[in-house]
């Protein structure tokens, strides 16, 4: 039997997906946790699951973040629920080193096979294969948490040794990359995918 861990600040989504995994009988639920840091605190007092099931946006650590911190302790297979699943959020996943994505209204027969694969070592992000965009580069990635933070072409080309020619064409393809069309949209999506 494959142990599982939860972690997703809404209750109701923590509730519901223990009861979906729990008609399978090659699953049980260890812990459902309502946050990054409570599941760094369980890792950390020695317990293990053979899958984290981790919400991507939540308050406090966000998913991401939570994920790096999980990778430090333990080498535990993780596979994050989402209710938005776009093309950024998946290769973002998949360099923190995500094994799959999953979309909060799965059903339940792709809930299960997903957790399974997942926890017997599988991923679901190499079947998608390449996405229809171009990767984030690291540097528009850079680009992308200060266009989060506010800060201005100028300030990002200092702090990026660029010029502000540069830092334009970087902020058009990731753009392009997001399917936004200004800087306010692209903060938007960027904060609503959780990622900064």
């Amino acid at each position: 039997m494959k142990r599982v861990l939860l972690v997703d600040d809404q209750n109701i989504v923590l509730q519901g997906v223990a009861a979906l995994l729990s008609v399978s009988p090659e699953l049980e639920v260890v812990a459902a946790l309502d946050s990054g840091e409570a599941c760094i605190d369980w890792l950390d007092s020695g317990e293990r699951a053979d899958v984290i099931l981790l919400d991507m946006h939540m308050p406090g650590i966000k998913g991401l973040d939570t994920l790096k911190q999980i990778r430090n302790i333990a080498d535990i297979p993780v596979l994050f629920l989402t209710t938005f699943d776009d093309a950024y959020l998946r290769q973002q996943s998949a360099e923190h080193g995500a094994r799959g994505l999953l979309h909060k209204n799965v059903g339940l027969e792709e809930l299960v096979s997903s957790v399974l694969k997942v926890a017997n070592g599988g991923s679901l992000l190499a079947e998608k294969g390449k996405d229809t965009l171009g990767a984030i580069t690291p540097r528009e990635d850079e680009i992308a948490k200060a266009l989060v933070e506010g800060k201005t072409n100028k300030e990002i080309a200092s702090a990026q040794n660029l010029s502000p020619g540069t830092v334009r064409n970087y902020i058009s393809n990731l753009f392009s990359k997001l399917g936004v069309r200004n800087r306010s949209e692209a903060v938007v999506k960027l904060k609503k995918l959780g990622l900064f």
